[in-house]
């Protein structure tokens, strides 16, 4: 992707009611930050905005992000963006046990069988894990990945609405595993890290072999019930991880996004999960260089999947 020692990514986390930017120079050492910005989305949460409307809003939030990043789109280097939510699955499955260079047109067959949605025109990929399989096994693990169709391309569009070109669209969960990694969260046992938007929750099981379970729990209009509703899904899910896989349990969960930072979120999750619970800082694991992170520091965990798309290499 880079060319030179010191590629620049500028990452753009298009949320329902924001829009998060970072720019991060990677060397051959240490990546530099070189900014970040949020620009909020106006009209979220009103009755009388349409849909036009609310594409406008965000195309104008994605340009004001880049104008806090003190660029123009067509200047920011390599631009990478992401696409969750139920509209996109990513598991961890089994295959009949195939060739690696089977694998791929294999990928539409086996993914009928695994994803929530209707696999015809859906954009899959998928890659062989790396196991302890003894040869008399007649099954393989995999990760699948899959975005309902035109999924990709409206994320492309509504970028390029902005004036930005994106060279990869990546997913959600596998983002937020890269900076999962970078803080060096994975050296010990499991650890699960939910994503609290305005209107998706997105829980991802990691571990040192990357990821283990991903879920995504749709918010919608429960906004006076949406901390109930989501304990009750993330109670569901480790429980569901924990059964599948024989596992004690993780042994923390981060949150990130913008209600992590609500007012005794973090204490609620800790009380109602038994777990340690702690919120991700992305932007206290990098250095700043010029970046003024007086006022940035207090938001990082907003900057946890803009973050991690930074930080592709």
């Amino acid at each position: 992707m880079f060319t030179g020692s010191r590629g620049i990514v500028t990452a753009v986390d298009v949320g329902s009611s924001s829009v998060k930017a970072v720019r991060l120079a990677h060397g051959r050492g240490a990546s530099e930050l070189l900014g970040a910005a949020i620009a909020e989305i106006q009209g979220v949460g009103k009755s009388d905005v349409t849909e036009n409307d609310a594409r406008m809003a965000t195309v104008s939030a994605i340009t004001r992000a880049f104008v806090g990043l003190g660029i123009e789109p067509q200047k920011a280097g390599t631009i990478v963006s992401s696409v969750g939510g139920t509209s996109v699955s990513v598991k961890h499955v089994k295959f009949p046990k195939m060739k690696d260079s089977e694998l791929n047109e294999s990928a539409m067959w086996e993914a009928r069988k695994h994803i929530p949605f209707d696999a015809v025109g859906a954009d899959i990929a998928c890659a062989r894990l790396a196991r302890d399989e003894s040869s008399h096994e007649d099954s393989m693990h995999v990760l699948l990945a899959a975005a309902q169709e035109g999924m990709v391309d409206e994320r492309v569009r509504l970028l390029a609405e902005a004036g930005a070109e994106p060279a990869v669209v990546d997913l959600t969960t596998l983002a937020l595993l890269n900076e999962v990694d970078a803080e060096g969260l994975l050296n010990g046992g499991a650890v699960a890290v939910l994503e609290l938007g305005r209107s998706f929750a997105h829980l991802s099981v990691y571990a040192s072999r990357g990821l283990l379970l991903s879920r995504s729990i749709p918010i919608g209009d429960k906004e006076d019930t949406w901390l109930e509703h989501v304990l009750t899904e993330v109670r569901f899910s480790l429980a569901f991880y924990n059964n599948e896989t024989g596992k004690k349990g993780i042994e923390a969960v981060y949150l990130s996004g913008g209600r992590a930072l609500d007012e005794f979120i973090r204490e609620r999750f800790e009380d109602e999960l038994g777990v340690d619970v702690r919120l991700l800082d992305p932007l206290g694991s990098v250095a700043s260089g010029d970046v003024d992170m007086s006022e940035l520091r207090a938001q990082s965990p907003r900057f946890a999947l803009a973050m991690g798309l930074a930080r592709r290499r």
